[in-house]
């Protein structure tokens, strides 16, 4: 078990100790004003539970958000992807779309080593 969840547990049970502690001693209800009257534990699950929703509900909102942004950006991205053309990389000059690769002259000993050097040229 991680160290959190050990905390969290520990938390949680000395919370739950003292909240029957509290409630022994003081077994009345509490009178809220605009509420009825209701027992300390019931109080205070109740404000558990608005605490818990007041920061998960925005969490989760901005979740869910941040998930449709994802989903719209990857559709974005394999539509893009689709119109992106393929060129040939069989060679080992680099591809430039408007222009060719030609060879240079020169006296041939290029030619015979097999590593003959490109000049690129614009298409025309």
């Amino acid at each position: 078990m991680k160290i959190g969840r050990i905390v969290q547990l520990s938390t949680l049970g000395v919370v739950l100790v003292y909240i029957g502690i509290v409630q022994n001693a003081n077994p009345a209800p509490l009178a809220l004003p605009g509420l009825v009257p209701l027992p300390l534990w019931m109080v205070l699950l109740l404000t558990a539970v608005a605490a818990f929703l007041s920061g998960w509900v925005p969490a989760a909102l901005r979740g869910w958000r941040r998930g449709r942004e994802a989903r719209r950006l990857e559709r974005r991205v394999a539509e893009l992807e689709s119109h992106v053309p393929s060129y040939d990389r069989l060679s080992s000059a680099p591809i430039i779309p408007d222009r060719v690769a030609e060879p240079e002259p020169g006296d041939g000993s290029e030619a015979s080593s097999g590593h003959a050097s490109k000049r690129l040229r614009p298409k025309g």
